[in-house]
């Protein structure tokens, strides 16, 4: 989508600080950081979270949960600890989706939710 943010990080378009990458994923770092780990997992097809909610494209979310333990293996977050946010329903910034992983803190992992 021309005017979508994240795809345009995607697509390299505008910049970002790339951690990893599968076939059909991006992770990078968030540019305004609520824990000392905090990055974004990208959809690199524009899809909207009320497609990919409603089960719209079958088995996108064990592909998408596959590219998040591969970044939380990566920060050894799966040793220390995690938090996964998908916010939506007004509660987003961006239709396309993307999860959030947050951790690195010795307590909860960007404040309480």
């Amino acid at each position: 989508m021309a005017d979508c943010l994240l795809c345009k990080i995607v697509k390299g378009s505008e910049p970002s600080k790339k951690v990893l990458e599968t076939d059909g994923f991006l992770v990078i770092e968030n540019k305004f950081p609520a824990a000392p780990v905090h990055v974004l997992v990208l959809d690199k097809q524009h899809r909207e979270k009320k497609d990919t909610m409603s089960g719209q494209h079958p088995g996108f979310w064990d592909e998408m949960m596959s590219a998040i333990w591969q970044a939380i293996k990566h920060f050894g977050l799966d040793k220390t600890g995690y938090k996964l946010i998908n916010n939506g329903a007004g509660y987003n910034h961006f239709e396309h989706e993307h999860m959030h992983i947050l951790g690195g803190t010795k307590g909860e992992p960007g404040g309480k939710t």
